[in-house]
């Protein structure tokens, strides 16, 4: 800045002239803060009442006052010989490209847009008395203007700058109007989001509600599901029993027919205790009741053992099931039961859905991203599962029958139970399957080395 552009604030006076008593302090405070005089008039009248008594070194005014708006007080200053001199700034929201022609008519030497930042207030201020200092000392090299820190010479005709302006200050009311639509429109966009807030909000409170229903419905399920099963299994334990006595010919002998009756009455009750115990299981499983209890399993032995037990079921139905296990010994950390329950579920529904051929039952280690895999798998020569029904297959109580032609026996819980001990063991349970041309299903176990 030049050194003969220089002010010192506290040499100059700004009037202040603003209605409203809130914006006036506002502002007096605002331009008092970097050292100018201020003086306060509460409209036009009272501030050509004050300038008669004291000349201002620049006015600041709003447009829209009683008795005497801005542009009638400009034109007022504009139009006294003592006054005629001093700045007027003039305060306007910008709706109308009018305003500038107004603002022409009545002499204004500047505007201010509402709203404005302080600093920017404070800058044409002191660029406007800068100014005034420059027309104060004429060049003959064209207008002089002050702005941005630097020195500047218009030597444009009247008319062109007159046209620039009105042109420019068009371009500003246009953007203006069309940031104030935008504002509008977010306004209204914030206005329907609070509104969806709130609906999500009572929605959400709602299913918290419903959550607590269930939640509670499913625990008086599992309670009930418990009792019942463990007051089932004590007479059906009894028949089976009594059963295996009679069939044993303890009691004396029995006729062919007899004999042939007390075996479908064992089987029966044999199956019945069965779904059961897996109803039982699932209720322990859903209600959180399940206890883990780790050990050294031999996986082998265990999947040998499981063969034993099924090898009998299989023959019945023609079947070969055969074990393909690995020479070195695998031994994992495990819950042997919870273990035994899932591979049992998986050959027995083997045997059940394969008419012809073979069940074999693999065992395989491996090391993948660092953890060792143990992969249990058995695959059936039986009709595999359709496209439709494979995203139903881990369903609670869900039957699916491949052949289409005969009926399924079971509650449908056998492999949504081996899933949930799957991952209750930290482990998972996958399948891949053709139709027509058999399933396997994988149980994999992870553990980190």
């Amino acid at each position: 800045m030049d050194a003969t552009c220089e002010i010192q604030p506290e040499e100059f006076e700004i009037l202040i002239v603003e209605d409203s008593p809130t914006q006036a302090e506002r502002l007096r405070r605002l331009i008092q803060s970097k050292s100018y005089r201020v003086r306060v008039a509460g409209n036009g009248k009272l501030a050509l009442g004050l300038m008669a008594e004291h000349r201002p070194d620049l006015v600041l005014s709003d447009i829209i006052m009683p008795e005497m708006n801005g542009y009638e007080l400009c034109l007022a200053i504009k139009s006294d010989e003592r006054l005629r001199t001093i700045p007027v700034i003039l305060v306007t929201a910008l709706n109308d490209a009018k305003d500038i022609i107004r603002g022409i008519e009545c002499g204004a030497d500047n505007f201010i847009r509402k709203p404005y930042s302080e600093e920017y207030l404070l800058s044409r201020i002191s660029h406007m008395l800068v100014n005034q200092k420059l027309r104060a000392a004429p060049d003959t090299d064209g207008i002089a203007l002050y702005l941005g820190n630097q020195k500047h010479f218009i030597h444009a005709g009247r008319q062109q700058i007159l046209d620039l302006l009105i042109s420019t200050y068009e371009q500003a009311v246009q953007v203006n109007s069309e940031l104030q639509a935008r504002e509008r429109q977010v306004i209204e966009l914030n206005m329907r989001l609070a509104h969806h807030a709130a609906e999500l909000e009572t929605i959400n409170g709602e299913i918290a509600s419903k959550n607590l229903e269930l939640a509670e419905a499913s625990r008086m399920k599992s309670a009930f599901i418990a009792n019942m099963s463990h007051e089932l299994r004590t007479p059906l334990n009894a028949i089976i029993g009594f059963t295996g006595a009679l069939l044993m010919k303890l009691p004396g002998p029995l006729t062919v027919d007899q004999d042939k009756q007390l075996n479908t009455i064992r089987t029966s009750a044999r199956h019945l205790l069965s779904l059961i115990n897996d109803i039982l299981d699932v209720a322990k499983i859903e209600a959180g009741k399940v206890t883990l209890t780790l050990e050294r399993v031999q996986c082998q032995d265990l999947l040998s053992q499981t063969a034993d037990t099924l090898r009998p079921l299989a023959a019945q139905k023609g079947l070969q099931l055969l074990l393909e296990l690995p020479l070195e010994p695998i031994v994992i950390d495990s819950d042997r039961r919870a273990l035994t329950q899932i591979v049992i579920n998986l050959v027995n529904n083997a045997i059940k859905f394969t008419e012809r051929g073979e069940v074999r039952v693999l065992l395989a280690q491996r090391m993948e991203q660092g953890r060792l895999l143990t992969e249990f798998a058995v695959a059936d020569s039986g009709s595999g599962i359709k496209a439709a029904d494979q995203p139903k297959l881990f369903q609670a109580f869900s039957q699916l029958d491949s052949t289409s032609t005969r009926h399924v026996e079971g509650a449908g819980l056998g492999l949504y139970l081996c899933r949930n001990l799957a991952n209750l063991l930290g482990g998972t349970l996958s399948f891949s399957s053709e139709f027509g041309h058999g399933s396997v299903f994988r149980l994999t176990l992870s553990e980190k080395r």
